[in-house]
């Protein structure tokens, strides 16, 4: 089965606030995992995905997996109307001990057993549901909006902060937040009746590009994003000399902020940023314990055809593609001149990445997924990620171990302010390339989100790598 996987997209990204306000779509959510069983498409839950070092991919298997998801998204859209194709956009629910969790992953991840993926979907479903019923809160806390110039200002621009803040907060899947960002603050728009038909283009104009990660904005980013929209609504624009404290806890400073010490910032209530998990402490404790040289088999290059799977997915990117192409141009000519991966080539890609003239290493902690992961610095880290681009060379470990490691290495270790995730595919395509190799198929390596804490998950990146250029070899 062929499905269309951009016309889902595009149906999701047209929802109206008419076609999902909890007030005109009547639903019982006791009947819901009953519902499930009795839409559920008929054969059964496919089988669930298993890596098989002898068979490697099973490119039959994942069809048909993605094919179940996608028949069971249209028997919720049938049965419920088009507020149900959220069911699929990674928003997390809450445990009833309060705990934050992403109940559908996807069909690669979450097919488990037949009882585990239909209770998924509900609770999918269910959290999906409850996430429109908060914005319906959020809209009457703030709304009617006022009139006087100034006031609407603040107003729009704390309106605006609170929803990026809340759709940051509720998803578990970094670079699949933006979309239900842009989504609940146009509906916003139509809710408080702001004149005009084209609100698209409105928000894109104000904040497109402004949330370009693929992790969870930073405080700065929330401010300055509802700054622009609010200009853009009223005119306003706030004096160069109004100062205010970023309250968020990344320590990144913002254009009305420079001026406050960082000791005077004030963290997010609820939490303590000493308290936050360091996730670089994990990685590293992780990078040690994997089992590089051992995972996956040594593979020589060339291996290539005609199709460039990370170009494809640069390519795609909504707001910069032209700059993170380019920089793929100048990975391509580094990796021809055969020469080491270091922090000033990373950088030098870096620049073009983000239209900079200058990307250095950050200098303060980093923060992803709405301030739950914590990158924390210190003075010796870029020597010691110097270091680790050093091992991508290491000829005792096999390729596929090299690439992920230093894939892996480049997201955790979280090196820029912003733009990781481009850095982390460019690194990796350049460790590939320099040994002849350029993968067909990129996209459910670069569009899935590993672990930093488990070293059997890392092991399982060096697999996958070494799959994915075993599928390009055999085409």
């Amino acid at each position: 089965m062929e499905i269309d996987f951009e016309g889902l997209r595009r149906r999701f990204e047209s929802l109206t606030w008419a076609d999902v306000d909890p007030a005109r779509h009547p639903f019982d959510p006791d009947a819901v995992h009953d519902l499930v069983r009795a839409l559920a498409p008929a054969g059964g839950v496919p089988t669930p995905y298993r890596y098989d070092p002898v068979r490697g991919y099973d490119p039959v298997a994942a069809d048909a997996r993605w094919a179940w998801q996608w028949a069971m998204g249209e028997a919720l859209l049938e049965n419920y109307g088009p507020w149900a194709l959220g069911w699929t956009s990674q928003m997390g629910g809450h445990t009833p001990d309060g705990a934050l969790i992403v109940r559908w992953n996807g069909a690669q991840d979450s097919i488990t057993t037949p009882d585990a993926t239909l209770d998924a979907v509900a609770g999918a479903l269910l959290d999906w549901r409850r996430f429109l019923e908060d914005l319906v809160g959020i809209f009457a806390r703030h709304l009617p909006l006022p009139t006087e110039p100034h006031a609407a200002f603040a107003a729009w621009e704390a309106t605006a902060a609170a929803l990026v803040a809340t759709v940051a907060a509720r998803s578990g899947a970094d670079e699949h937040w933006y979309p239900v960002c842009t989504l609940a603050l146009k509906w916003f728009l139509d809710v408080a009746e702001v004149p005009g038909d084209d609100h698209d283009a409105l928000v894109d104009a104000t904040i497109g590009g402004q949330f370009s990660s693929s992790v969870s904005p930073q405080g700065v980013e929330v401010a300055d994003g509802a700054e622009s929209l609010a200009a853009a609504l009223t005119g306003i624009t706030p004096r160069p000399d109004d100062a205010w404290p970023d309250t968020w806890p990344q320590d990144w400073p913002s254009l009305r902020s420079t001026e406050i010490p960082t000791a005077a910032r004030q963290a997010r209530p609820g939490v303590p940023p000493a308290t936050v998990p360091d996730f670089l402490a994990a990685w590293r404790q992780v990078r040690q314990a994997a089992r590089w040289a051992d995972v996956a088999g040594h593979v020589d290059g060339p291996a290539r055809t005609a199709r460039d799977g990370i170009a494809e997915v640069l390519a795609k990117r909504k707001y910069d593609a032209g700059r993170a192409l380019a920089a793929l141009g100048l990975v391509r000519a580094d990796a021809a001149e055969d020469g080491p991966l270091t922090f000033a080539r990373l950088a030098t890609w870096q620049r073009e990445v983000l239209g900079v003239t200058a990307a250095p290493f950050r200098t303060t902690s980093a923060w992803a997924r709405g301030g739950r992961e914590r990158y924390a610095y210190d003075a010796e880290l870029p020597s010691a990620f110097e270091a680790c681009l050093a091992e991508s060379t290491d000829p005792a470990v096999p390729l596929p171990s090299r690439a992920a490691r230093v894939y892996l290495d480049v997201l955790f270790f979280h090196p820029f302010a912003d733009g990781n995730a481009r850095s982390a595919a460019l690194a990796l395509y350049f460790v590939l390339a320099r040994d002849g190799v350029v993968l067909d198929r990129a996209a459910p390596l670069l569009m899935t989100r590993w672990p930093a804490t488990d070293p059997r998950g890392a092991e399982g990146v060096a697999r996958f790598v070494a799959t994915l250029i075993e599928r390009t070899r055999d085409r």
